[in-house]
């Protein structure tokens, strides 16, 4: 009875009853799964459990997986617990917008399993371990708060302005490029340039104290670079 207790929870949301059954069956002598084939149902629940992480498929009706991981960030209950993606639709364009959002894995519906076992205990695992990684010198970022500190001083930025952080630090040491940016903060397919480098300007001046700096690089993109000594 205590070795159920201890268990930690997992939710499950597809449309298909089989899926869920399987599911369950593979991941009950692991983890408690609580099952749902209804997105709206499964948000219901969110103010009255912790979960440890959270399972959702892609197509459903009414609400897809990609929205459905929307509904779930901007939901005030939500604890930040890893979200993975799970179907049979392992398409290029699915994987990238999987990561793109931010879920720690997406994994295909034919994957043994034992690898199916071991990715979710291994990304809960790695949430666990890095889940306080919001910091970059002396910046820190509070993700639940969507705030932005310097030295330990608040720093006051606009959502647009948080996000394009946010998905910096995420990607840092590496570039994003004017379609990441679009993407990931706009999700729209054209800004113009002028407004994106009005926003990485407005960024430095307000982050100046920062140890990084976001260097603009045209057309190709924008990444951070630490400040010379």
């Amino acid at each position: 009875m205590l070795g159920k207790l201890l268990k930690s929870v997992i939710a499950y949301v597809d449309d298909n009853h089989l899926n869920l059954e399987c599911v369950n069956f593979l991941l009950q002598e692991e983890f408690e799964v609580r099952t749902f084939l209804e997105p709206e149902i499964f948000l219901s629940s969110i103010k009255d459990h912790s979960y440890s992480a959270i399972i959702s498929d892609i197509h459903m009706p009414n609400t897809n997986g990609f929205t459905l991981y929307e509904k779930i960030l901007s939901d005030s209950y939500y604890n930040g617990c890893p979200i993975f993606f799970f179907s049979s639709d392992h398409s290029d364009i699915n994987r990238m917008r999987s990561f793109e959002l931010g879920a720690i894995d997406f994994i295909g519906r034919e994957a043994p399993p034992d690898e199916l076992l071991v990715r979710i205990k291994s990304g809960i695992e790695f949430h666990r371990k890095n889940k306080n990684l919001n910091k970059c010198g002396n910046l820190t970022i509070d993700l639940h708060k969507l705030k932005t500190y310097v030295n330990d001083k608040e720093v006051f930025l606009t959502f647009i302005e948080f996000k394009i952080l946010y998905f910096l630090l995420k990607n840092h040491p590496f570039q994003l490029t004017k379609e990441q940016l679009l993407s990931c903060v706009w999700r729209v397919d054209h800004v113009l340039d002028a407004t994106i480098y009005t926003h990485v300007s407005n960024l430095n001046k307000k982050l100046y104290q920062w140890d990084y700096e976001i260097n603009g690089l045209k057309i190709k993109g924008i990444q951070l670079m630490k400040k010379a000594s």
